[in-house]
């Protein structure tokens, strides 16, 4: 008798092919022989013959797919093969000869008598991970396989995989998003005339609080013709040229007076609502940092009772979560920021950079940018989901100002202004963490950073 060593696996054809296709490729990859009808019958072969031969003479172990098509009693092909198997696994007297795996809804009672009391595999709950379990058994049975390079890489992989399935399965979970979307935008924006010196306007305007644009000679804005000359020396003077609708003014289409072209517009539009939500943060108490990839914009130390903020997390707890602390190891104080990007597209939204400020005095930040990026690689190289994720609920709390429903208003001047979310935007996950971990908030500052890794960071190159 020739030696087993191949793997056999009965399915319902066509039924269950795309799945079998799936996990024949990956169990070849892993090194196992694998029989199954779609890669080993040629055209003329004689089925059945074939299929026993395999099944008798061949197998080491048969891996029953379970399904509702081929647990259907009129598959009359599936259940002579695993009749086969069991008339093997009574002569071999292994009694794992017979290995099922269900991948879809069929009732337990429903399968065939043969495997009833056997112990099923359910990758229901995911392809990828369930196939760990199957290899560990296949490994446990001691079935041989081929070692190549390909063989390590699949090791791998399916070491992460177990133990990934260990916090991950199916079912829904509530996803928190760095998405404001913009609920309301400015209905209109000015153009204005002035008299003056060019030059010597141009620095004058600089001392103006609100968002500005240039288009030609003229002066764009959101902010009213008094809340502009009170600004300004006696010298110059502002008269209101046309307001015109933002939608127009967006898509390049005001023409009395010539507005500027789409592109130039949309980037004008999204650079003043920007400093308009950077300033709306610093009436807040929150600093600004100019870091490479642009404004962010930080809680300084003392700004809230004990730097924290106090929130409801995902679980209905109330909780709090620092977002000022101090590392005794770097001896600097960390602060929680954000950048904000906006978005003007079908979907307009402010897209939340996080980032973190470093400051010996807990207010100025530190003035060596490469320190600065050294400083953060070492300290957050840990900051994984269980410190981004409480982190936002902090700062959409105190954004929302604890009225999470609401809509946050954006001033623009007096008369105008947009609005945006008081929190992000919520999506729904087709997989979740189990539902006894939960969402792993974490109400202490952050673990220190080793001595060790920054001893060894002391000469990295920084990107900047």
């Amino acid at each position: 008798m020739s030696e087993r060593d191949v793997i056999f696996i009965s399915h319902a054809t066509p039924d269950d092919n795309e799945f079998v296709r799936w996990l024949g490729t990956r169990l070849t990859g892993y090194g196992y022989k694998v029989w199954a009808d779609i890669f080993d019958l040629a055209g003329g072969t004689p089925f059945w013959i074939s299929i026993e031969d395999a099944i008798r003479k061949k197998a080491l172990k048969v891996v029953f797919v379970v399904s509702k098509a081929s647990c259907h009693p009129d598959r009359s092909g599936v259940r002579n093969e695993i009749s086969v198997a069991d008339t093997v696994r009574k002569a071999l007297k292994d009694p794992e000869f017979i290995v099922p795996v269900r991948i879809d809804d069929v009732a337990f009672g429903d399968l065939p008598i043969q495997i009833h009391q056997l112990n099923t595999i359910d990758f229901t709950s995911g392809w990828g991970a369930k196939l760990a379990d199957l290899v560990d058994t296949l490994t446990k049975a001691g079935v041989p396989r081929v070692v190549t390079d390909l063989t390590a890489e699949f090791d791998r992989w399916r070491q992460a995989s177990v133990r990934s399935d260990v916090v991950v399965e199916r079912g829904e979970e509530s996803l928190l998003t760095s998405i404001l979307p913009i609920v309301r935008l400015p209905e209109e924006i000015s153009f204005y005339e002035y008299e003056g010196e060019n030059r010597k306007f141009e620095e004058a305007v600089k001392n103006i609080p609100h968002p500005l644009a240039w288009h030609n000679r003229l002066l764009v804005s959101f902010a009213a013709v008094h809340e502009l000359q009170q600004h300004l020396p006696a010298e110059f003077t502002v008269a209101l040229r046309a307001s015109v609708p933002f939608p127009d003014f967006l898509q390049g289409a005001v023409t009395d007076p010539i507005g500027p072209h789409r592109r130039d517009a949309s980037n004008a539009a999204v650079r003043m609502l920007r400093e308009s939500f950077e300033r709306h943060l610093a009436a807040r108490g929150l600093l600004r940092y100019e870091a490479s990839a642009g404004t962010v914009m930080f809680f300084p130390k003392d700004l809230l009772p004990d730097d924290r903020v106090i929130y409801t997390n995902a679980k209905g707890r109330q909780t709090y979560k620092q977002v000022v602390g101090f590392s005794k190891v770097l001896n600097a104080h960390w602060h929680l920021a954000m950048r904000p990007v906006i978005r003007l597209d079908e979907a307009p939204s402010v897209r939340l950079r996080p980032f973190v400020v470093f400051t010996r005095d807990g207010r100025e930040p530190l003035k060596d940018a490469d320190e600065m990026t050294k400083l953060r690689r070492r300290f957050c190289k840990s900051w994984f989901n269980h410190v981004w994720r409480p982190l936002f609920q902090a700062f959409y709390e105190f954004f929302g100002d604890g009225n999470a429903a609401d809509a946050v208003r954006i001033d623009l001047g007096e008369h105008r202004s947009w609005a945006v979310a008081g929190e992000g935007m919520k999506l729904v996950g087709a997989m979740r963490m189990p539902l006894d971990l939960g969402v792993l908030d974490t109400d202490a500052e952050p673990d220190e950073p080793d001595e060790d890794d920054i001893a060894e960071d002391e000469d990295a190159v920084v990107d900047q």
